[in-house]
């Protein structure tokens, strides 16, 4: 690509000390909220039929909290996907291809996103909030785990490399000191989140039987990782421009 041109740098607008190069939308953004828009449909139709007595309203309306979930996963993915684009404004073979793996991997885990949401609130709830998806064998939930950790962490590596893509192109950029700091730290959030998910990968096969429906826990620590990497690089850079 073609370096930026300071005039251009000029009229772009700062959010949190980042110019945000892409505020004009790419076709491979465009083609991604599309996407998106319509993985959010797969999980409105995977309900069989519309009711029509209020039974069957109150028994659809169990499967909501799932539904809320899941949506508000693919809306995180989304999100910031779209903060990224935003930042950056690329559209390079690179980044179509990464965006387009996203896009395949988020379209493969709609339903065993799904799937482990329904099975979380039946578990919490004894089943009062119900799962149509039917486990036989602790082998089977254990597989489960295996196969939404695995997902996950390519979802990880995909963002790792969309940052580490950015930052190779940082004179093409013009990329500020903070600017290089932040996609660094972009980074090691995402490497603290690979390691979480190997981690959700290794624990199902560690824990006896009656308690491998605790294994999903492991996801609980990524809010607390995030925010102390967030914090700590603040310090550092605080530090760094004393």
């Amino acid at each position: 690509m073609q370096p930026l041109t300071q005039e251009f740098l000029n009229q772009c607008p700062v959010e949190g000390g980042f110019r945000m190069r892409g505020m004009a939308m790419t076709r491979i953004e465009v083609f991604v909220d599309a996407a998106f828009a319509f993985a959010v449909t797969m999980l409105v139709i995977s309900i069989d039929q519309i009711p029509s007595t209020m039974a069957e309203l109150i028994e659809v309306s169990k499967y909501i909290p799932a539904f809320i979930l899941s949506v508000g996963q693919l809306v995180i993915i989304w999100h910031n996907h779209s903060i990224w684009s935003r930042k950056f404004g690329l559209e390079d073979a690179k980044t179509v291809f990464l965006s387009i793996s996203l896009l395949i991997v988020v379209l493969i885990y709609i339903y065993p996103l799904k799937i482990m949401f329904e099975g979380l609130f039946a578990w919490i709830s004894q089943d009062y909030l119900p799962s149509n998806f039917k486990l036989q064998s602790y082998a089977e939930l254990r597989f489960l785990f295996y196969y939404f950790a695995a997902g996950f962490l390519v979802i990880c590596l995909i963002f790792m490399a969309l940052y580490r893509h950015a930052l190779r192109k940082k004179e093409a950029l013009k990329l500020s000191a903070f600017e290089i700091f932040s996609i660094q730290t972009s980074v090691l959030i995402r490497l603290s989140m690979i390691g979480i998910c190997l981690l959700a990968l290794i624990v199902p096969a560690l824990l006896p039987d009656d308690v491998v429906p605790y294994s999903g826990f492991a996801y609980s620590l990524l809010w607390p990782v995030i925010v102390w990497i967030n914090k700590s690089r603040e310090k550092k850079w605080q530090n760094l421009n004393k």
